[in-house]
């Protein structure tokens, strides 16, 4: 059972954690930096410009990755058990769920999911990001329990609320002290067998696929910013008058409107501007532009070299480094989603059922631009060699190949029987 003082000092932890999320997060949405810089002299042009260089990361990432569904597959053919599963997926909108999850732990290097029974009886799973819930766990890595806290008004005064999650049950605490000690209101057992929270990682080092490269996305807002400051400046420039050390403001304000100077042989003006080395601004512009592209594996996709109809092969090259990276959020999710599947399955078994977790498979389809002209040769070429359902998986555009497979000899045997009958005529 989880005790007050475990609580009080998890939320402690978690307080100290969230500096760092919520920059991440602030980067995300586009309030980067920045967007806080003051300069000494407050007459000076000061433009903020935040580059969105995060949300483009993760967003390719998210598209790439996770905007095609992921498939569950059966190894022994357990239909029932599948029907049952998707029942459960689509009651809580599991493919955005798994969006939103692969967008998070891109993010803040990773996130949460609670499992849970509805007041229905439903099985209900919620994803919740590092700045909602915090997560205590062992020296060997298990989870030993789970919170979510915050603020409510009681009368006239402020309470902690808190819900907590173990391997026995959902514990409920109020704290009426500002979270010095925490008093249970309530248990309810849950029957998962384990604690009901998943924890999805980025990598073994829960880094989000941006926070190393913040340093170089402050540095680009800096000089998009400065140079817009260079630019109004320039449109506020002093002009310089010489040999007319008598001229006085009313004589200013006159040639102002009237937009006329009238200099003699020893007079002459010009603007007093800053000389700008463009070209060095806009080199060092591009360098850290790359910088963060190959080193955030985010390929330029707007560029030339994704305008022809490449070959899959010249595809996979440059996607290689965001394929590389996905691959290792694959294999993390796998893992994740194997406790998700475990945990329903305790409920389901429970409930009548005799279903083994072990039995399901993930299968992971990258939304990756291709050639269907070649796959759809290499199909043909191959087909004497491997089985037709397998071939038909490849094209993009067939999304149930056993059920192709099966209208084709469907249509191969109304065939054989129209030839018979035509020969029997």
């Amino acid at each position: 059972m989880i005790t007050s003082e475990q609580i009080r000092d998890a939320i402690k932890k978690h307080r100290t954690e969230l500096p760092r999320y919520q920059k991440l997060y602030n980067y995300y949405v586009g309030r980067n930096d920045i967007l806080n810089r003051q300069l000494p002299d407050p007459l000076k042009p000061n433009n903020k410009i935040a580059t969105s260089y995060c949300s483009l990361i993760i967003d390719t990432v998210v598209g790439y990755f996770a905007s095609k569904p992921v498939s569950y597959l059966s190894r022994s053919n357990n239909e029932k058990y599948l029907a049952d599963l998707q029942k459960i997926f689509l009651l809580n909108d599991e493919e955005d769920t798994n969006a939103e999850i692969v967008k998070d732990f891109s993010i803040f290097g990773k996130c949460y999911e609670l499992t849970y029974i509805d007041t229905q009886g439903n099985i209900r799973f919620q994803q919740y990001s590092p700045l909602e819930m915090y997560v205590e766990k062992d020296s060997q890595d298990n989870i030993l329990f789970g919170i979510r806290y915050w603020k409510e008004k009681q009368g006239d005064s402020d309470v902690m609320k808190v819900e907590a999650y173990d391997a026995e049950g959902f514990h409920y605490f109020t704290s009426f002290d500002n979270g010095e000690t925490f008093v249970l209101d309530n248990s309810i057992p849950h029957f998962f067998g384990e604690v009901p929270v998943i924890i999805y990682k980025n990598n073994d080092e829960e880094i989000g696929d941006f926070e190393k490269q913040i340093p170089l996305i402050d540095a680009i807002d800096k000089i998009l910013s400065d140079s817009a400051n260079e630019l109004e400046s320039f449109a506020n420039a002093y002009l310089l008058i010489k040999g007319y050390q008598g001229t006085k403001p009313e004589d200013i304000e006159k040639m102002r409107q009237n937009g006329v100077l009238l200099l003699d042989n020893q007079g002459d003006a010009s603007w007093l501007i800053k000389n700008i080395n463009n070209q060095f601004q806009q080199n060092f512009f591009e360098t850290i532009d790359n910088l963060i592209h190959i080193q955030t594996a985010t390929p330029k996709l707007t560029t030339e070299e994704f305008s022809s109809n490449l070959s899959g092969i010249a595809i996979g090259f440059k996607l290689f480094g965001l394929e590389s990276k996905c691959g290792v959020k694959e294999r993390k999710m796998e893992k994740a989603l194997r406790k998700r599947i475990r945990l329903i399955t305790n409920i389901l078994n429970l409930k009548g059922a005799n279903y083994d977790w072990t039995d399901v498979q993930f299968q992971f389809s990258r939304n990756i631009p291709q050639n269907e002209a070649e796959i759809t040769n290499e199909i043909v070429q191959l087909s004497h060699l491997v089985p037709l359902e397998e071939l038909l998986s490849w094209h993009p555009r067939i999304q149930n190949p056993a059920q192709v497979v099966q209208k084709l000899k469907q249509e191969q045997d109304t065939m054989n029987l129209d030839q018979i009958g035509d020969s029997n005529g």
